[in-house]
């Protein structure tokens, strides 16, 4: 397996994307041993690793600094096994705070962690007056049924965290995880060892490539004596004190390490039966026989050797001929020669904390630490032989009794995490849980170790809370499935489908193929929108035929009045009700349908403020239309009229002078850039280059000296005196057109005349006078005013848009399908 690389002369991309970062932070461990707990956060995801309590620290100050991180932000919490320092804290994190992820243990964890943390209760309330157990048996039940088992191997996905679990070889049931997000693999050791002992089976190598391994780094660089020498020395060291009528106390956990101690004693007194058959052996449990049974439950979770033995015998291992299960001390003799094993193997409280005040004072009797002592701990100081160390109840015991320090803690030393570290040969190493000498140490001779080889490697060693940020931006590939996959792609090819991204995983699908590959139900997303409108029906239509040509048109009749609606392209309904204020669009969403559908409301905007629909709504002028040679007099002529009808009517209709004097200003700002009102507010004053003109904003009459600036600013006051008559009153409508025979069912489905001339002829009746004067004004207006059209100018926009798509959407369908069949006639 090859280490990860950077290429010679990669160039660093900047982070933009918070979530491509990998954040590690210990919440405990960091740069200590005990209360373990590690946090994942990446790509949105958190996973949280163990969650123990610190076994030199009580009540809240044992805790790991979990208030650093949001608890319902967690999705995962993964215990690696069920030693307090790892454990002991999951009730409390699940009952205590606002959790609400899922959280899992081997099944071995799971079961026997249920036992200590009974035990971590009652030791805590009874042992101690100063504190009290963090949680209750009821929370203890409570948090137990919400853990989830998973098996050695399992992988499991939760809402794109995959995670499976590796034997760790630590104690019964400990597991490594790896973690997976978008593509990145994280290991997370937890405790492990490499050797294989009576009873467990050895760590193992996930054999994947790994970005990141974070990993224990307990003994730093100190490396263990071989196994067979340890156990030398420690029956040796055993035999001594019972040979001298010694008591012998050899301070364990409950569960975990013990059971290898038990296994190594009574193979010695079995082998030494006569020399030893006196000498009692006692194992001093708050589970008592509980923790033999539950070891022989778990057997098949044990190595090869001890699952032969069980099937051989039929008989239970942990079952012990010469070894004595007790719940308190009954029994346990004042003096030796005796061995007792009690726990809590840090001294700090319970059974092995009375035995070591009892027997301390004597020189016979003999002190062998068997684990890891934890900082803070009176395990750790008395390995230094202090002449007297204090007694729970105060005061000072004097220390006579040997001290002998022979360690069968499961934790890997130098030797095995550095060949561990060399066979993942991730590119990123972070150590937790090892004192911060030990740690530094490690982390340096690492460095030092690859310094000048092929494998590029970065080790970090945080404090607690402290975040390791890692970048990865790995790339994106996406499966293409279904009928895209039919046919082999060639280089330079496109392939264009819906693309499905689900827990970071992308495909590529056949719109087709959605829903049997993706799980992915399309929907159909029905639209509707309400727009303001209070003109006629007839103007409505006029001005859509001018966008979409001929339209289905249905009639309906209700109680309350006439419902229109014209149906355009056979996809959108526009609806007109005579009782309403608004017209109603409804269409289904797709994206030539939404083009659609913008027109047609663009359109429906634009109606009452269009210079074509003054024309159509009014009543037939009665100024003359002879048109001069002359431009002057032309301009001359409409600028008189103007000024008689609007000092009048307009003026007073649109709000009086100041207003109206805004509102002209704003008109004429659009066209020409140098325009200042007067402080009256009744002149505007129009420069262009030398050129200047004055404009009444009462009459809009032009006064100035230049020919071209007159030319320019006619035609501009004559649309300005159309839309502001839009504005200051409610045109009359058209004449509706007449009814046609109603269906028995009271519904009409006609089609729409686009020849706007047939239709009025149809429905005004014999006014052909008036008919043609209409369409005289209206084709005038259409030629001067096309500029000002807005409905035409987004329409032919969104057209043109629509057209194109409608190309590439409707393969099956001939243009005519889509368009109209008949070209409306020009008004």
């Amino acid at each position: 397996m090859s280490a990860i690389k950077r290429k010679a002369g990669e160039v660093v991309m900047p982070i933009e994307d918070e979530d491509d970062l990998l954040k590690i932070t210990p919440l405990g461990a960091g740069r200590e041993v005990g209360r373990s707990c590690i946090v994942l956060q990446y790509k949105g995801k958190t996973v949280m690793l163990d969650c123990g309590l610190h076994a030199g620290l009580n009540g809240q100050a044992s805790l790991p600094f979990v208030d650093e991180i949001d608890p319902s932000t967690v999705d995962v919490l993964l215990v690696t096994h069920f030693h307090i320092d790892h454990a002991a804290a999951v009730p409390f994190y699940l009952e205590k705070t606002t959790f609400k992820g899922r959280t899992f243990m081997t099944r071995p964890t799971k079961g026997i962690f249920r036992w200590l943390a009974t035990d971590y209760i009652r030791v805590t309330n009874t042992s101690n007056s100063d504190s009290t157990a963090l949680y209750t048996e009821a929370d203890l039940i409570s948090a137990h049924a919400k853990i989830e088992e998973i098996d050695v191997h399992q992988q499991i996905e939760i809402n794109g965290i995959k995670f499976t679990a590796f034997n760790a070889g630590h104690v019964l049931g400990a597991a490594m995880f790896l973690i997976e997000i978008a593509g990145v693999k994280v290991l997370y050791t937890g405790d492990y060892s490499r050797e294989e002992d009576r009873h467990l089976v050895p760590a193992e190598n996930p054999g994947v490539a790994i970005n990141v391994l974070i990993t224990e780094s307990t003994y730093g660089v100190q490396s263990h004596q071989p196994r067979v020498e340890r156990e030398k020395a420690f029956l040796k060291q055993v035999r001594d004190i019972v040979r001298r009528r010694g008591c012998c106390l050899l301070p364990v956990t409950a569960l975990g390490r013990t059971q290898e101690l038990l296994l190594i004693l009574e193979e010695h007194w079995g082998r030494n039966t006569q020399a030893l058959e006196n000498v009692p052996i006692f194992f001093i449990s708050a589970l008592g026989k509980m923790g033999t049974h539950l070891y022989e439950a778990y057997i098949m979770h044990m190595n090869q050797r001890i699952q032969r033995q069980f099937s051989r015998t039929g008989t239970n291992p942990f079952d012990f001929k010469y070894i004595k299960t007790r719940t308190n001390l009954a029994g346990v003799p004042e003096t030796g020669p005796c061995v007792v094993l009690a726990s809590p193997g840090m001294l700090q409280s319970g059974v092995s904390r009375q035995l070591l005040e009892r027997w301390a004072p004597r020189p016979e009797n003999g002190l062998i630490i068997t684990g890891y002592s934890v900082e803070g701990t009176l395990a750790r100081n008395i390995v230094n032989e202090p002449e007297a160390f204090q007694a729970l109840s105060g005061g000072n015991i004097a220390r006579r009794l040997s001290v002998k320090n022979i360690s069968f803690s499961a934790h890997v030393d130098y030797a095995q995490n550095s060949a561990f570290i060399d066979e993942i040969r991730a590119q990123y190493v972070v150590l937790v849980h090892g004192e911060a000498n030990a740690m530094l140490s490690l982390r340096a001779n690492i460095i030092d170790k690859y310094k000048n080889t092929d494998y590029e490697i970065q080790v970090f060693a945080p404090n607690n809370i402290d975040t390791v940020r890692l970048h990865f931006q790995g790339e994106k590939l996406a499966r293409v499935i279904g009928c895209l996959a039919n046919k082999a792609p060639r280089e330079g090819d496109w392939t264009a489908g819906i693309l499905v991204e689900k827990d970071f995983n992308y495909t590529l699908v056949d719109p087709a193929d959605l829903q049997e590959f993706a799980a992915v139900a399309p929907v159909v997303i029905e639209q509707q929108l309400q727009v303001p409108y209070a003109s006629s029906f007839t103007l409505l239509k006029h001005h859509l035929e001018q966008m979409f040509g001929s339209m289905q048109l249905t009639k309906e009749l209700s109680n309350n009045g006439e419902k229109h609606i014209l149906r355009i392209y056979d996809a959108i309904d526009v609806s007109h009700y005579s009782w309403k204020q608004h017209v109603e669009v409804e269409w289904q969403g797709n994206a030539m349908n939404d083009m659609v559908a913008d027109s047609a409301v663009a359109v429906v905007l634009n109606i009452e403020c269009s210079p074509a629909s003054v024309k159509l709504t009014q009543s037939p002028c009665g100024h003359s239309h002879e048109h001069k040679d002359d431009a002057d007099e032309h301009m001359h002529s409409e600028t008189d009229h103007s000024e008689s009808a609007l000092d009048a009517d307009i003026w007073t209709r649109a709000g009086g002078g100041a207003e109206m004097a805004t509102k002209l200003a704003a008109f004429m700002e659009q066209q020409f850039s140098q325009v200042e009102l007067s402080e009256d507010r009744k002149y505007l004053t129009v420069r262009m280059d030398s050129a200047v003109a004055t404009v009444n904003t009462v009459s809009l009459a032009i006064e100035t000296d230049s020919h071209v600036l007159r030319s320019r600013l006619g035609p501009i006051v004559a649309r300005i005196h159309r839309t502001l008559r839009t504005l200051s009153h409610r045109s009359e409508p058209l004449p509706e057109p007449e009814a046609e025979p109603e269906a028995e069912v009271g519904v009409d489905v006609l089609e729409a005349d686009s020849d706007v001339k047939d239709k009025h002829d149809s429905n005004m009746g014999g006014d052909n006078d008036n008919d043609d004067d209409l369409e005289e004004d209206v084709a005038d207006e259409m030629k001067i005013d096309v500029d000002s059209d807005i409905d035409s100018d987004i329409g032919s926009d969104i057209m043109s848009d629509i057209d194109d798509m409608s190309d590439r959407e409707d393969a099956g369908k001939t243009k005519a399908d889509i368009e109209p069949k008949d070209e409306p006639s020009a008004v």
